[in-house]
């Protein structure tokens, strides 16, 4: 009996095992199973939001359609803006958003084809029109999808793209800091545009800023190292607290009840007064740290432009004024800022907690502000140069970090990595 069983068994796994030894096919350039279309943009997440400021007309997302392997046959597919998807979205989604108004919206065609032997189609956008009509901090929603294809299947997860289109008053654009660095050519020394931020009796410098991930001594925010620079950390210190490092030493004292989230927005003031000898730090405009005792008596003035430039780039030393770097280049990038940045300016003098607060988002009128030194709102959502609002003329500029020591290969970052999309800063001085 024992034996007969044994037998039954070995057939069983010989039928088990049967079609895999008898599947001769060759997948190292096709996938086992049926073909199918789908939307690039959707082939990690299916939804993405898109967020732009009131003062923004239009703006254009741009996508392919792309096949699981290529085709022995051209493949249509057909495109379209489907508003019957925007209820099950909220049902599942817990929302309650409203469809994106046609007038708002414009495929630049309405099917593509993806040729015989290709697996991707040629580049498609949807413009979004009319955009500064549409209510303020309202957020509708978008769907685009694949109506239909001839001869492949449709890959229903990665099929749609819902986009959630918002016009905020809130700020929507800055600058990604990870593995590059911004300098400000004109606080050379020598530079006519840098006595500006020279010989100063007191300074108030200001930012809005997120860190993704924090380095493991200093996140480097704006400044000139060991003269006055904000950062985040410090050896033997909190890698997560504000700190800075003057002429005179560090400010404030270790505290790990001071600590800033990863992910999370800030707006961080520095203020520093000669003639008081009084520091302070603010966290979105409430009082951080503060010491009245940070000072000597042939400390006078603080120069921020008196710096001398050192390589090609100009404004290349070792104490020069950076936004995300420290002292060296840091070749191993320990001293970077991985995060976002915008809304920085510099102020000739020491503001009050309540300027600080009033004023955290957004300085209305730069012109009127006799003290404000120079002002960079990092929204300019492209290229390589940040603009000086002031008018001074101190317009900064962004150089990859150097990837080795001998300057040999930089890192380099597109549009969308270095001004990434859907960001919004929320405003916490609203009643």
């Amino acid at each position: 009996m024992r034996i007969h069983k044994l037998y039954q068994c070995l057939a069983a796994a010989t039928l088990l095992f049967l079609p895999v030894a008898c599947d001769n096919t060759d997948y190292s350039e096709k996938s086992p199973f049926d073909n199918s279309a789908y939307l690039n943009v959707a082939a990690t997440k299916n939804a993405e939001t898109f967020t732009f400021n009131r003062k923004v007309t239009s703006q254009t997302k741009t996508f392919t359609v792309k096949l699981s392997y290529p085709s022995g046959d051209d493949v249509k597919v057909n495109l379209k803006v489907d508003p019957s998807l925007v209820g099950a979205y909220n049902a599942k989604n817990d929302t309650h958003y409203e469809m994106l108004p046609a007038e708002h919206y414009q495929l630049s065609q309405e099917s593509v084809t993806i040729p015989a032997g290709k697996i991707t189609s040629d580049e498609v956008g949807i413009k979004f029109l009319k955009l500064d009509e549409l209510e303020i901090d309202a957020t509708y929603l978008c769907p685009l999808s694949i109506s239909g294809a001839e001869g492949v299947g449709i890959m229903d997860g990665s099929r749609t793209m819902y986009y959630l289109v918002r016009r905020s008053s809130a700020i929507t654009t800055a600058i990604n800091l990870k593995n590059v660095y911004v300098t400000v050519p004109g606080f050379d020394k020598g530079s006519p545009t840098a006595d500006v931020v020279n010989n100063l009796s007191a300074v108030t410098m200001e930012a809005i800023i997120r860190v993704n991930s924090f380095q493991p001594e200093i996140s480097s925010i704006m400044g000139i190292e060991m003269y006055l620079q904000m950062r985040i950390g410090d050896a033997n210190f909190p890698n997560q607290q504000l700190q800075v490092q003057t002429t005179y030493g560090k400010f404030p004292d270790a505290s790990k009840q001071k600590l800033l989230l990863a992910g999370e927005w800030y707006h961080v003031a520095l203020t520093w007064d000669l003639a008081t000898a009084t520091i302070a730090y603010y966290v979105n405009g409430q009082l951080q740290s503060i010491s009245t005792s940070h000072g000597k008596s042939d400390l006078t003035s603080i120069s921020l432009g008196d710096k001398v430039p050192d390589d090609e780039f100009g404004n290349g030393g070792d104490h020069n004024f950076y936004f995300g770097r420290s002292y060296t280049l840091s070749h191993d990038l320990s001293r970077q800022f991985d995060g976002e940045i915008c809304e920085a300016r510099i102020w000739s003098v020491a503001r009050t907690q309540e300027q600080i607060y009033q004023n955290m988002y957004d300085i209305p009128n730069p012109a009127d502000e006799p003290a404000l030194c120079a002002y960079w709102k990092f929204n300019e959502g492209t290229g390589l140069e940040v603009v000086d609002r002031t008018g001074h003329g101190n317009n900064a500029k962004v150089v990859p970090y150097w990837k080795t020591v001998d300057h040999v290969e930089a890192y380099s970052k597109t549009d969308a990595e270095l001004w990434p999309s859907g960001i919004e800063v929320p405003k916490v001085n609203q009643e």
